[in-house]
Formats: structure tokens, C-alpha cells, sequence
């Protein structure tokens, strides 16, 4: 069983959560997809300096 999978922002990794719901029956794909906790942090950062620009 697959609860989640955890990768970064990338299209390509949505087509392969796609494919991995297509794939597992079980798996609901997109609602269980953690992405990269710290490419968020990270987008959040250069979005809150941008203000200050």
C-alpha cells in the first residue's frame, strides 16, 4: 500500500502520480502528494524578499 509520495515541484513528477494512480486502484494519487518541504520553504523565502525589492 502507498500512502504518500514525497517530490519536489517538478511537472514530470506530477505525470509519474498520475501514472501511479492509473496503476494502484488504492492509491487516490494527487491529495496524498507531499511535496518537498524545503522547495517550499524556499519559494516562500524568495517570495516574501521579493516585497522588500
Amino acid at each position: 500500500q502507498i500512502l504518500c509520495i514525497t517530490c519536489d515541484n517538478a511537472s514530470s513528477n506530477d505525470t509519474m502520480i498520475e501514472a501511479h494512480s492509473d496503476l494502484i486502484p488504492s492509491f487516490p494519487g494527487d491529495p496524498n502528494r507531499a511535496r518537498c518541504f524545503n522547495h517550499v520553504i524556499a519559494l516562500i523565502a524568495k517570495s516574501s524578499i521579493c516585497q522588500f525589492d
